[in-house]
Order: C-alpha cells, then sequence, then structure tokens
C-alpha cells in the first residue's frame, strides 16, 4: 500500500449468495490487495474478520453491520464499498463522522434495472404473469383477466430521476407517453430535458395512471407512499416498486389492492421475505412480484463484481472513488 505500512486488506463482509468469480480474488492479488471473504450476521463476526480492513465489502443489502454501535471496529477502515446504487444499509452518518468514504457503483444496475421495470409495468397492464398463472391451471379464457392499461398516449409519473428514472424515461419515449417527475432534488430544466414535466407528488399521483419509483431509500422517502398518498391515485392506476421496500408502505398497499383504491401493482423488493404460506399478498391477483432482479443482467455474476473490483484497485492506490454516496465526507486517507 502506497504511503502505508502493510498490506492493503479488503474483507468482504456481506455475500447475497452470489457466487464469487475466481477472477475477482486473482485480480486484487495481481493489484497487491489482500482479499477475505466471511458472511458476517453479528458484531463477533466482524470483531474476528474485519477489525482490521481497510475496505469492507458489502455484496449485499443486509442491515446491521456498518452501523453506529460497531464503528469502534473499524479503526483502520478509510471507505465501505457497497455493489449498485443503494447504501441504505450502511450508516452515512456514523461513516462521515469517522472519514470513512461510502463508496457505490451505481452505473452497474442503470440498463437491467430500468428494463425490469418496464417488463413488471407491462406485465400488470398486459396481465401476462396472471393469464399464465391461469393457463397453466387449464383456464383457457382471456376475458379471465384483460388488459388493465394501455401504454400509447398514457400518463407516466416517474418519482425519482436518477440513472434508472432517466433511462426509463428514454426507452418508453416510443410511446407517446405524457410524462409527469417528481424529485425535489432535480430543477425543472433538468426534468423538461429528460423529457417530462416537473410536478409535486400530489399532482402526480392524482394525474398518472401508470406510477413508477424510482428513488432511493433515504429518510425523505421511508413511508413516501403511504394510505394518505395511495388514496389520492387514480382508480385505474398501476403501481411499480423496483427500487426499496419501505419506500411504499405495504400494509397501506395491500388495502389499496383489496379495496380497490389503485388497480394493480408490481414489487421487486419486500419488507419480509420470503413470503409465508398464508400472506395475504398471495391472495391478491392484481399484483405480481419478482425476487429483488432488478439489477441482475446478462453474464451474471461478473457484471456484479467488475466496477466495485475496479474502484477497491483505485482506492488501494489512494485516489479517490468515482461515485461517493456521503458527500461531503473528509476523508481520513490522505488522497490523491
Amino acid at each position: 500500500m502506497r504511503g502505508r505500512e502493510g498490506v492493503f486488506k479488503v474483507v468482504m463482509i456481506a455475500n447475497d449468495g452470489h457466487p464469487i468469480p475466481g477472477w475477482v480474488p486473482s485480480k486484487l492479488k495481481d493489484a497487491g490487495i489482500e482479499f477475505v471473504y466471511h458472511d458476517c450476521h453479528s458484531r463477533q463476526d466482524l470483531e474476528r474478520f474485519a477489525s482490521d480492513a481497510d475496505v469492507l465489502w458489502l455484496q449485499s443489502a443486509r442491515h446491521g453491520l456498518v452501523v453506529e454501535e460497531n464503528m469502534d471496529i473499524f479503526e483502520k477502515a478509510g471507505a465501505v464499498i457497497k455493489c449498485g446504487s443503494g447504501t441504505d444499509n450502511i450508516d452515512h452518518e456514523a461513516c462521515t463522522r469517522r472519514g470513512i468514504i461510502v463508496a457505490h457503483t451505481p452505473e452497474d444496475a442503470t440498463e437491467p434495472t430500468s428494463d425490469h421495470t418496464i417488463a413488471m409495468l407491462f406485465t400488470v397492464a398486459r396481465q401476462t404473469a396472471r393469464q399464465d398463472r391461469l393457463v397453466r391451471s387449464g383456464v383457457w379464457e382471456a376475458r379471465a383477466a384483460l388488459p388493465i392499461a394501455q401504454f400509447t398516449g398514457a400518463d407516466l409519473g416517474v418519482i425519482g430521476l436518477g440513472r434508472i428514472g432517466k433511462a426509463i424515461i428514454k426507452k418508453l419515449s416510443g410511446f407517446d407517453m405524457k410524462v409527469r417527475v417528481f424529485d425535489p432534488f432535480v430543477d425543472a430544466a433538468a426534468i423538461e430535458h429528460a423529457g417530462a414535466e416537473a410536478v409535486g407528488l400530489e399532482a402526480l399521483l392524482k394525474q398518472c395512471q401508470l406510477v413508477l419509483v424510482c428513488c432511493p431509500l433515504t429518510d425523505d422517502t421511508r413511508g413516501l407512499l403511504g394510505e394518505n398518498e395511495l388514496k389520492m391515485m387514480r382508480r385505474d392506476s398501476i403501481l411499480v416498486n423496483v427500487a426499496r421496500a419501505g419506500i411504499v408502505d405495504e400494509a397501506a398497499l395491500k388495502k389499496a389492492l383489496r379495496e380497490g383504491w389503485i388497480k394493480g401493482a408490481a414489487l421487486d423488493v419486500l419488507e419480509k421475505h420470503p413470503l409465508e404460506p398464508g400472506d395475504e399478498w398471495l391472495t391478491l391477483d392484481s399484483i405480481n412480484f419478482t425476487p429483488h432482479l432488478g439489477g441482475y443482467g446478462i453474464g451474471y455474476p461478473d457484471p456484479l463484481f467488475e466496477n466495485v473490483v475496479d474502484v477497491i484497485i483505485e482506492m488501494s492506490k489512494m485516489h479517490l472513488p468515482k461515485w461517493i454516496a456521503n458527500r461531503g465526507v473528509v476523508p481520513k486517507w490522505k488522497l490523491g
């Protein structure tokens, strides 16, 4: 490691069962980086395997690891890196106070997640998954689950205009939709440049039939769509969330679907999973699910690791990472 004694060490402390390609440890070793993997679930695990890490690596959305009560363990760490865009499972404030960079790789998920969001929207609108279930059960009847929306000329609402939101708008541009965006952190000119109109959340929910949740989970967005917001929505509306569980109040959404406040929904994220056999979700034909599949693309698992490894190597050379989630952090490392 340049400018410091010892070997630069990265410890992967969480991994959601992704197979680690053989080239990952080899590439890190060639760069002079010691790589350790241990799936940590407790403070004791962290003390044993990660106390001397320069970089903590989370290939997972697991909570409870890089949090205030464990920060005394990570005295040596100068960065924590999370694959993909979401870093809501990392305590940003605790890291920032200690000069620890929260790095991530948000460009990884743009194409697959935007594709998947559109696929889920189409599935609900055309009722294809429900019809598939009916056909498999012996029912061959188109009228048993007719389409509930069309795309040409539809009113589309996008909550959050980041990389994924922009990609979705671009990909759907051929349908001549009226697109409205709610994002208080993006100015109206930038939203207009993306091909949409800037509106408030209430206006979006009242005017748009197709509503896509594309924002990160933060203190500001947790519970953003609750019972009051769902009641504002059009009765023919479809809600799709491929962002994070917690943005949509799931109890309120169950009630909305059960009582017909909205027409349909699709979720790629759930607060609790897998679903228990008696969960009310399983009784609702008006919703479709996928198991947090949005960020997966062709070539899996390599794309999940490529950018993370490159960023770690750059940080081992004391270079500032391209993507920093805790903007304003004063790094404890002396970076070039």
